[in-house]
C-alpha cells in the first residue's frame, strides 16, 4: 500500500473518531468500552493512553482446520474462530494510530516471501463464569502436525490495493475479508511471517476447541505493537 493511501486512511480515522458513536444496539460485552476509547468505526476503538486498537468480534468457529483467527461477518465464518462487522480499511488505519509499520503482504512470484511489518500483539477478553477474561490469542490456535501453540506473533503486512478491471476504482482487498489470516494471503492485513499453505491437505493450523469459548460468545480483540521478538512465546 502507498505511504500516500495510508497517510489517508489515517486522516480518515482521526475524523471519523470525532463524531463515530458505539452501537448503542450491541448485546452486553465482556466490559463496556472505556470512556478513554475514542470510537473510530462501528465495533472499533483506539486506546490512546495503551496505543491499541480494539475491535468487537464474536465466536463463530470452535474446531477444525483454520484458515483465519479473524474474518469479517457474512464472508468466511467456515473457515475463521472470529468474525467482525468493524470496516477493514479503519482497522489497517487504526493500527497506523498505534504506531505499528505496514510491510508487505507475501509474494509468491518469483520467489516466496513471507508476510513482512511489526510484529502485532493479539490478546482476546470475552466473559467467562461472569468475568472478564484475557487470552493471548495464539493459545487458540495449535499446529496440525505436533499440537504446539503459535510461536510467532502476527504482522501488519497491510493487505494490497488493486484496480478493478470493470470499473477501473481502487480496491482494498482486505475488504473482501481477510482480516487476521493464519494462511497467507495477499488481502490479508494481519498474517503470519511464515509460509503457511491455505490448502485443504496441508493447514498448518487447527482451532483449539477446549480453549474457545461457546459459539456466539462477544470478544474484544486488542490489537498493539509487540514488545517482544516476533516469535515470543504466548502467555
Amino acid at each position: 500500500m502507498s505511504t500516500v493511501l495510508s497517510i489517508a486512511m489515517a486522516v480518515l480515522v482521526t475524523a471519523q473518531a470525532q463524531s463515530a458513536r458505539p452501537d448503542s444496539a450491541a448485546p452486553a460485552s465482556p466490559r463496556e468500552p472505556d470512556a478513554s476509547w475514542k470510537p473510530l468505526a462501528r465495533s472499533l476503538w483506539f486506546d490512546p493512553a495503551r496505543k491499541q486498537v480494539i475491535i468487537r468480534a464474536r465466536v463463530v468457529l470452535r474446531e477444525g482446520p483454520l484458515e483465519h483467527l479473524m474474518c469479517l461477518k457474512g464472508t468466511k465464518e467456515h473457515e475463521a474462530i472470529l468474525a467482525t462487522d468493524a470496516p477493514a480499511r479503519q482497522i489497517h488505519a487504526g493500527l497506523l494510530l498505534t504506531g505499528a509499520e505496514e510491510g508487505h503482504p507475501v509474494r509468491f512470484l518469483p520467489k516466496f516471501e513471507p508476510p513482512a511489518g511489526s510484529p502485532i500483539a493479539i490478546e482476546l477478553q470475552f466473559n467467562e463464569g461472569g468475568k472478564p477474561k484475557t487470552v493471548d490469542a495464539r493459545k487458540w490456535l495449535r499446529d496440525a502436525k505436533d499440537r504446539k501453540y503459535l510461536p510467532e506473533n502476527w504482522v501488519f503486512a497491510g493487505s494490497e490495493v488493486y484496480t478493478d478491471p470493470i470499473t477501473k476504482q481502487k480496491m482494498y482487498a482486505a475488504d473482501e475479508g481477510d482480516l487476521i489470516t493464519v494462511a497467507n494471503f495477499g488481502s490479508a492485513i494481519l498474517d503470519l511471517p511464515i509460509a503457511s499453505s491455505a490448502s485443504n491437505e496441508e493447514r498448518l493450523f487447527l482451532a483449539d476447541t477446549a480453549r474457545i469459548p461457546p459459539l456466539g460468545t462477544e470478544v474484544f480483540v486488542f490489537l498493539r505493537p509487540a514488545k517482544g521478538r516476533p516469535d515470543e512465546k504466548p502467555r
